[in-house]
C-alpha cells in the first residue's frame, strides 16, 4: 500500500473513532413527563396556599376557595403554573384549606378552543373602533382548571406584542370582552380573562 493511501486510511480511522467517542459521551436531554410537570405545579401551588394560610389565618381559605383567590394567584405564579394551571390551583386550594397533599397522577388543565364564541363577540361589538381592536383576536380558549367548583379561565389568542402600546390596546379590548361576557357560565364558574400575545406571553388579565 502506498504511503499516501496508508495516511488517508489512518486519518479516516481517527475521524470514525472521534465521532464514536463524541456520540458515546453525548447524554440525551431528559424528557419531562406530563405527570411530573403536573406534580411540580401542584407542589408550587400547595406551598403558596400554605403560606397564605399561615400569614392570613383561617379566613384566607374563604377568599381563596370561594372568591377565586387561588385562580388569580396562578396567573402570576410563573412557569410551574403556566405548565399546568389547574394542578397549581388544586395545590393552592389544598394548601390554604390545610388538607393533606394529594398530587395529581397526570395533567389537570384542559384547554378547549370555542370556535363559536369569537363570531358572537365580534357581532356584539357595534363600534367600528372596537371591531378594529377585536380583529387582533384569532381564537378564544376555555381553560378548565379541574377544581370541585368547575372553575375555568378564558384566554384570547392575539397577535399583540409586549409593547406599551399593545398592552394598552389589549387592556381596552379585554374590557370590552368582560362587558360582553354575561356571567352565564353554565355548569362552571368563569374566573379570569387572559390575553395572550403573539408568542403565547401574557399581555393582559382581568377578572370575569
Amino acid at each position: 500500500m502506498h504511503s499516501s493511501r496508508r495516511l488517508w486510511c489512518l486519518a479516516l480511522s481517527c475521524c470514525v473513532l472521534a465521532a464514536a467517542t463524541v456520540s458515546s459521551c453525548t447524554v440525551p436531554a431528559p424528557v419531562r413527563n406530563e405527570k411530573q410537570t403536573a406534580r411540580d405545579a401542584y407542589a408550587g401551588g400547595y406551598e403558596k396556599g400554605r403560606a397564605v394560610r399561615e400569614s392570613s389565618g383561617k379566613g384566607a381559605s374563604i377568599a381563596e376557595v370561594v372568591w377565586g383567590g387561588c385562580t388569580r394567584r396562578a396567573l402570576d405564579a410563573g412557569p410551574p403554573a403556566e405548565a399546568d394551571r389547574g394542578a397549581w390551583v388544586g395545590g393552592c386550594l389544598d394548601g390554604v384549606s390545610e388538607r393533606a397533599e394529594d398530587p395529581p397522577d397526570g395533567p389537570v388543565t384542559v384547554r378547549t378552543r370555542e370556535k363559536g364564541l369569537l363570531p358572537e363577540f365580534l357581532e356584539w361589538l357595534g363600534d367600528e373602533d372596537d371591531r378594529a381592536l377585536a380583529t387582533h383576536v384569532s381564537a378564544i380558549t376555555v381553560v378548565e382548571l379541574g377544581t370541585p367548583g368547575l372553575d375555568f379561565d378564558v384566554e384570547l389568542t392575539t397577535d399583540y406584542r409586549p409593547s406599551a402600546a399593545d398592552r394598552f390596546d389589549a387592556e381596552e379590548m379585554s374590557a370590552e370582552f368582560v362587558e360582553w361576557w354575561d356571567g352565564d357560565d353554565g355548569d362552571g364558574k368563569a374566573q379570569n380573562l387572559v390575553v395572550r400575545g403573539s408568542h403565547g406571553e401574557k399581555i393582559a388579565a382581568r377578572r370575569l
